[in-house]
């Protein structure tokens, strides 16, 4: 990826070149992200949020929302992505909510565990290994070694890209449906682009 420094930084979020030459805009989940988020839930056929959820998911409830916006880079840290030549479905600066992807830090600080989501008519253009490079640079920023994905044993699409960058599958005794994946957080000398501390300025561009 190649950010495309237009400085000053805005909320509007930092454009990004992805290996496939296509252009993204990313920036911090918000607050105020409630009808992006439904707008882009939306988007996802059945099968995605099964696999996203690991069970059907015809909406999101009240509670999910609010879990889902309740951003505090202490216990939850996201980034959103958006398509900057597609029109916002809900008047977002940002351009169209196309993927997100989401630390959710353990309760004894420990470790995270990371999920990610892109709607359906984006999938397969590059964005899954983005997303994980966001991830894997935000949790070295903010000290984590390793980043957990709980995924669905036929999640194969998902599967596959752990194991192309380098995830070892865990089963899951309890859960055989389930396997669990762990990624090594390289070291912050050894991550092209400090996506992490992006993510940090961003949230100063935009006074949180």
């Amino acid at each position: 990826m190649k950010p495309v420094w237009d400085l000053p930084l805005t909320p509007a979020g930092l454009l990004v070149e992805l290996d496939s030459g296509a252009r993204v805009r990313v920036r911090p989940g918000r607050s105020t992200d409630r009808e992006a988020l439904l707008a882009a839930f939306d988007q996802f056929s059945d099968e995605s949020r099964y696999m996203r959820f690991f069970s059907p998911r015809p909406s999101l409830t009240p509670a999910m929302v609010e879990t889902f916006t309740e951003i505090d880079d202490v216990h939850q840290f996201a980034w959103a992505v958006f398509d900057p030549d597609e029109p916002s479905l809900v008047g977002d600066v940002s351009g169209l909510a196309i993927a997100s992807a989401r630390l959710f830090v353990d309760p004894d600080g420990s470790g995270v565990e990371a999920t990610l989501a892109v709607i359906d008519s984006y999938q397969r253009k590059g964005l899954g290994r983005f997303l994980i490079e966001l991830l894997t640079s935000t949790a070295s920023i903010f000290g984590f070694d390793e980043i957990r994905f709980e995924v669905l044993h036929e999640n194969h699409s998902m599967r596959t890209l752990l194991s192309k960058v380098g995830a070892t599958a865990h089963p899951v005794p309890e859960d055989r449906s389930v396997v669990d994946y762990r990624l090594a957080v390289p070291d912050g000398d050894e991550i092209d682009v400090p996506m992490g501390a992006v993510y940090a300025l961003l949230r100063l561009a935009e006074g949180q």
